[in-house]
């Protein structure tokens, strides 16, 4: 029998919500395609990008229970898919298994126990005493009374989590009785069943990640663990992490494996888990913190780091394949699956924090980094060492943020600098490279903020190697020794006071050049083709340029305010585009969730900074014909051209000026310019909360009267014309259009049914085929998958994680995440829709 698998999304991105979902969730229909599943997905963030897929039945509708059932019924679903779809679609898998009992599809790879432990730590704890486990002291609260008798029996600190949460996960680290009561309230607020769970605090210990594999005869494997720099009492995604482990020693990693792996048996994983552990610095002693058997940041990160098929491995694990019988693609190894992963390079993660963005729209925000997430996205850094992988991610992460700045570390008071070690912040890691540069000791340090001494040891010699370049210029052996640790061109160029391109030529001159190493999971031990690269300064090259007609993509880093998630959908879109016209591609970015780093989208990845003498070295190794890149990155884009280094800009205009102090709402007309003429699209309303396309308004006669400026510019685009109201008042003319925000460009094609980005790459390639031509003139006669549809932007919960108030936000620049919903009402008439 063929299975019928609904895959449940992700729904709205979200602190603790990028798009990882959408990274596996991919690769996952991938996989489940090649054993014949027939695949419904169902989602309603209008950033997705594997709910475009043309090989799956898209269902674009609210992520509610009452929604679920019905899809169940109509298209008899015998198999529902959590895994891939975070915390929201483990919440809804939940309450399918509670309401339709043993009548519910089977939750593929997950026990119930399992699912109820990963959003409730009182079942996880009842299995991990069982196992005879260490756990935290924790009780349960249903209101603020119990909540403080449970702080009199366990004591403060405490830390409170909302149980079954709605959203991103919380924890509230609380100290004395007036923040108990309001973070209780807020964590009752949050949860579904209105309760929340008080933990006695382990603030100081030091937070481990192992993910695992189980299959359905009881066969594991690790696949990586992964160690957060700072201590517990710090959210994992604000902390800087690292994988492999770096400063335990190994019988501890050995008691955290053979932890991890009793705990997949004991709730019946078929697939994938992680354990994370609280460790105790001074005893090596560990407790269980929390069981997440979903994809997610950290699993995201190992996938990234090891190079193994995780995903696909996965995917069979849970369709109740054994790891013997699973077959992976030829350039794997034949026993990659069974391979326990091992790496012989570091991967850090940096987190990004969007502080500068709120703080130029003169919002204040609180910088104190706790156990509430602050950061919202990440880079990675990759290296030989873990020094490299730090200034790579340090750069890919804050270039050009003024925190990082070393004038400001130079000039904190001596008071400045011990608040700021004792209460960390966003750029902690330039304050603690300050402390060592003044004298402070590795051991004063670790002492203060519980980082492991192991860190302080590498801070501290990053910082002796910037002196010594700083002292040495133009001094070839220093020179080599600061490229082999990761000191970029630019960096050295500041440290000497002297002109990049200077010091790229005495580099070269001196044949000081990168090379690139692939992720073998086996670190070489197999012949394995992957195609997945960083780079180094050694002397082995396993790099090669991939096809002189080749395109290289530029990605957008790390996910942001505003455009996060539609930037990496928009040039994930022109990737896949590149590669499925028959074009060899290449992608470079840095943000371990980005949906770049999908297998299937490019022939060859390269996890660098997208900085200029990053993207220099691959481009003098590849020589690619084209160079897609995001309007975003505009320093670079100026850089390349005036290197004379033709590019193609996938043009960006990041928010619309802002509705947030307007009572009317803005008129939106869409057009596509094919090189030699304008075409309107769709006519859109938009406000602060909302944007609404409806094609029954676009009658013959409104398509007939819109303007059609014509543009300078010969290469396709995107571009959008706003208007206060129609009919417009005066000529229009090419300087009124402006480039289509990604955010629009997503909406566009959901509503649509037609990619409009994947269009414009043909047009910009030459590769546009006749049927194109002929949907583009005719584009009025055009039946839209959807008549009509909405676009309502979310309400993360900014005062929590930000300390920033509601109604100070503009949604079209600050947004983390949106809604999608069809409508289906009439529109009156023309006049009523454009008036």
């Amino acid at each position: 029998m063929v299975e019928r698998i609904l895959m449940i999304g992700g729904s709205a991105n979200d602190f603790d919500h990028e798009t990882e979902s959408d990274l596996a969730s991919y690769q996952m229909v991938s996989a489940l395609r090649q054993n014949e599943a027939e695949i419904f997905m169902v989602d309603d963030n209008p950033y997705a990008f594997t709910i475009e897929r043309t090989d799956i039945t898209p269902i674009f509708c609210a992520l509610t229970l009452d929604n679920l059932l019905a899809i169940i019924e109509q298209n008899q679903i015998t198999a529902v898919v959590t895994t891939a779809g975070g915390l929201v679609s483990m919440n809804l898998g939940r309450q399918l298994q509670k309401t339709l009992g043993t009548a519910a599809p089977k939750i593929l790879g997950l026990s119930r126990d399992a699912l109820e432990a990963a959003q409730d730590t009182t079942i996880l704890r009842n299995h991990l005493n069982r196992l005879g486990e260490k756990t935290v002291a924790a009780r349960l609260a249903n209101n603020v009374s119990e909540a403080f008798e449970v702080v009199r029996e366990i004591n403060f600190p405490v830390v409170v989590r909302p149980i079954a949460p709605n959203g991103g996960l919380l924890r509230f680290n609380v100290n004395d009785a007036e923040r108990l009561e309001e973070a209780v309230e807020k964590g009752l607020e949050r949860s579904q069943i209105h309760q929340v769970n008080i933990d006695q605090s382990i603030r100081g210990h030091h937070e481990i990640t192992i993910v695992a594999l189980r299959d359905r005869v009881g066969n594991t494997l690790i696949v990586g663990g992964i160690e957060d720099m700072d201590p517990v009492g710090i959210h994992t995604a604000d902390s800087i992490a690292f994988t492999p482990i770096q400063s335990l020693s190994d019988p501890i990693i050995q008691k955290l494996r053979q932890t991890t792996i009793k705990i997949l048996h004991e709730f019946q994983i078929m697939g994938m888990a992680q354990v994370r552990f609280a460790v105790n610095p001074e005893t090596d002693e560990y407790v269980v913190t929390r069981l997440t058997p979903y994809f997610d940041r950290q699993s995201s990160l190992i996938m990234v780091a090891t190079g193994y098929p995780l995903v696909p491995v996965v995917t069979n694990l849970i369709l109740g394949k054994t790891f013997e019988q699973i077959h992976l693609p030829a350039k794997f190894s034949s026993n990659s699956a069974l391979l326990e992963p091992v790496m012989d390079h570091v991967v850090t993660r940096f987190p990004v924090f969007n502080f500068g963005e709120f703080e130029a729209n003169w919002i204040v925000t609180d910088h104190r980094l706790n156990t509430v997430q602050k950061s919202v996205g990440a880079t990675i850094g990759v290296g030989r060492s873990v020094e490299e992988a730090i200034e790579k991610a340090l750069r890919a992460a804050h270039f050009n943020s003024r925190d990082f700045s070393p004038t400001i570390m130079n000039s904190l008071t001596e008071d400045d600098l011990i608040e700021r070690i004792i209460h960390p912040r966003n750029n902690r890691i330039l304050v603690l490279m300050e402390a060592l540069r003044r004298g402070y000791t590795v051991d004063e340090l670790a002492e203060m903020t519980k980082i492991a001494p192991f860190y302080f040891y590498k801070l501290k010699r990053i910082m002796e190697l910037e002196d010594s370049v700083a002292k040495n210029p133009w001094d070839e052996t220093i020179l080599r020794e600061a490229k082999y640790y990761g000191l970029s061109d630019g960096l050295l160029a500041r440290l000497w006071n002297e002109p990049y391109e200077k010091v790229r030529r005495f580099r070269w001159d001196h044949n000081i050049l990168p090379t690139y190493k692939a992720f073998d999971p086996s670190a070489g031990e197999f012949d394995e083709e992957n195609s997945h690269y960083y780079s180094t300064f050694e002397s082995e090259n396993e790099t090669k340029q991939l096809d002189i007609e080749s395109a290289l993509v530029v990605g957008t880093g790390a996910f942001r305010l505003g455009d996060g998630a539609a930037a990496s959908y928009t040039m994930a879109s022109v990737a896949s585009e590149l590669r499925r016209l028959g074009i060899p591609t290449i992608v470079v970015n840095n943000n371990p969730h980005g949906l770049l780093f999908i297998p299937q989208s490019a022939d060859k990845h390269y996890y660098e900074p997208l900085e200029l003498s990053d993207v220099m070295n691959i481009l003098e190794i590849e020589h690619p014909k084209y160079i897609f890149i995001p309007g975003n990155r505009i320093k670079l884009i100026r850089k390349l051209r005036e290197m004379n280094i033709p590019v193609y800009v996938i043009a960006k205009e990041k928010y619309l000026p802002s509705t947030l102090y307007e009572a009317h709402e803005k008129i939106v007309i869409d057009y596509f310019w094919d090189g030699q003429k304008t075409y309107p699209l769709a006519m859109e309303k938009q406000d602060n909360d909302e944007m609404v396309i409806d094609q029954r308004a676009m009658t013959p006669s409104l398509y007939a009267a819109l303007p059609r400026p014509k543009l300078a510019v010969t290469r396709a685009g995107l571009y959008q014309l706003m208007v206060d109201h129609w009919p417009i008042e005066g000529e229009v003319t090419a300087d009124d259009l402006r480039p289509m925000p990604f955010t629009h460009m997503a909406f566009l094609a959901k509503i649509t049914g037609v990619n409009w980005l994947r269009m414009m790459v043909r047009y910009m390639t030459g590769r546009q085929s006749e049927a194109d031509t002929h949907l583009v003139e005719h584009w009025v006669d055009y039946q839209w998958s959807t008549e009509a549809g909405r676009l309502v932007y979310t309400h993360p919960d900014f005062m929590t994680h930000l300390n920033v108030h509601e109604h100070q936000i503009d949604n079209g620049r600050l947004a983390m995440g949106a809604h999608i919903e069809p409508l289906e009402q009439e529109v009156d008439s023309a006049e009523n829709y454009t008036s």
